[in-house]
């Protein structure tokens, strides 16, 4: 059953036909109801509103712009250096030098969309695939980390190199943070508002 959940997480956002505001609501319901039918909670996958801190914010936000910095001026171009094509972001060209459209982006994926991610991937996913091999936290993070990439398979195997580095790099985070989401959810938010910013720009 979890196999089942899994691949309905991976799977759905993409072919559920669904806009951007509204699958969020139904995959976390999903994974709220088999959370609840388990004896389980969000709060059991690391999600918990009492660890909601300021110093998450400051700390994960900052290391999120760090690692946006050292994605955008070192990790993408040596990528692109050995053969590989630019990230594909058609999917964001609505952003580009339109300041409505890219707060109201950054306002999704702050709220709805990155929350998501991080509750599905390194909360659900994550935990479920860590009680599949005895606690492994290395191969777990490996499997889930390959999976974060494969979820985002429209920006181009390039791009799938990088989140893969990235998700390695948020879940040694989870590690580092003890399984606090909050950090790790501020660090993905301002990284996104890093990268967003440059799109805006006309950077990338």
């Amino acid at each position: 059953m979890d196999i089942a959940l899994i691949a309905f997480i991976m799977l759905f956002p993409h072919f559920g036909r669904l806009p951007m505001y509204a699958f969020p609501f139904v995959v976390l319901g999903v994974i709220w109801l088999y959370l609840n039918l388990n004896k389980e909670s969000f709060t059991s996958i690391g999600f918990r509103f009492a660890d909601l801190k300021m110093r998450a914010f400051l700390i994960g936000g900052t290391i999120g712009l760090l690692y946006a910095a050292f994605h955008y001026w070192i990790l993408g171009p040596f990528i692109t250096h050995l053969g590989f094509k630019s990230a594909n972001l058609s999917d964001f060209n609505f952003i580009r030098h339109h300041f409505v459209n890219y707060i109201i982006l950054i306002l999704l994926a702050a709220f709805l969309v990155i929350p998501f991610e991080e509750i599905a991937f390194r909360g659900f996913i994550f935990t479920r695939i860590r009680a599949m091999f005895k606690g492994s936290f290395i191969i777990s993070g490996i499997i889930t980390s390959v999976l974060f990439a494969a979820y985002h398979y429209q920006e181009g195997l390039g791009a799938m190199i990088a989140i893969f580095i990235f998700a390695l790099f948020i879940t040694w985070l989870y590690k580092l943070f003890k399984g606090n989401l909050w950090y790790l959810i501020f660090f993905h938010i301002m990284y996104d508002v890093f990268m967003l910013t440059v799109i805006l720009l006309g950077k990338m």
